[in-house]
């Protein structure tokens, strides 16, 4: 057993501030070969991911924030939030919230601030690169598990290197952007983005955590 990989994951958490550095192209294409080492079934290796750098992540910063600050609805090809949140994923959420406004020094009443938090989601919190990761839309359902494997192993291989990462729902908020003006074809399911660069380490919004849950909570031994 290696206990600094255990120490890796139980590191890894997801950033929200970032340096302006630039991350060097050999420790990107090394952390998504790591990636790529990701199970599959039968060895369909269903993953594709668009890497958004330097002129080309400054104009997806501002076609997000435009729709954001347009208020344009969101049409996301993947959806994981609730129409209705029941127990204990109403807690969770809730947890989580509470956690962040408190580490940025938001009160929960004020609108403004929290909007403006939010439209931070839209430019990768300032980092320097942003990924949006997709597959061919016929796949069956099954894939995105593969693609949950290929996010992991990135993300991981990306924090072995001391870089920081956050999974974002809110940069394929709007797949038409993407399609339209990043080139990616039609005929593509768009799962997640994800913000990667060097954290700021002294920012508050990186202090915090989010609490896991006991293991009596989620795994059940089966031993008869």
């Amino acid at each position: 057993m290696n206990p600094d990989f255990l120490k890796i994951i139980h590191a890894r958490h997801s950033c929200r501030a970032f340096l302006a550095e630039e991350v060097p192209r050999a420790m990107l294409e090394q952390i998504l070969l790591a990636a790529a080492q990701a199970p599959s079934s039968t060895n369909m290796q269903p993953w594709e991911v668009s890497i958004f750098l330097g002129s080309a992540k400054s104009r997806l910063d501002q076609a997000l924030t435009a729709a954001f600050e347009e208020g344009r609805g969101s049409n996301p090809d993947l959806h994981a939030y609730l129409e209705e949140w029941v127990e204990p994923y109403k807690s969770r959420r809730f947890g989580c919230g509470v956690s962040l406004y408190n580490a940025v020094g938001i009160d929960r009443q004020d609108k403004a601030a929290r909007r403006e938090q939010s439209k931070k989601n839209f430019n990768a919190f300032g980092a320097p690169v942003a990924m949006v990761f997709y597959q061919d839309d016929f796949l069956k359902p099954g894939s995105i598990l593969d693609m949950g494997f290929f996010l992991q192993n990135l993300m991981l291989a990306a924090q072995a290197l001391g870089l920081g990462t956050c999974p974002e729902a809110s940069l394929v908020a709007w797949p038409e952007i993407l399609h339209q003006s990043f080139g990616i074809p039609e005929g593509k399911r768009f799962l997640t983005g994800l913000a990667l660069g060097f954290p700021d380490l002294q920012a508050p919004v990186n202090q915090y955590r989010t609490a896991r849950e006991p293991l009596g909570s989620f795994a059940r031994f089966v031993t008869d």
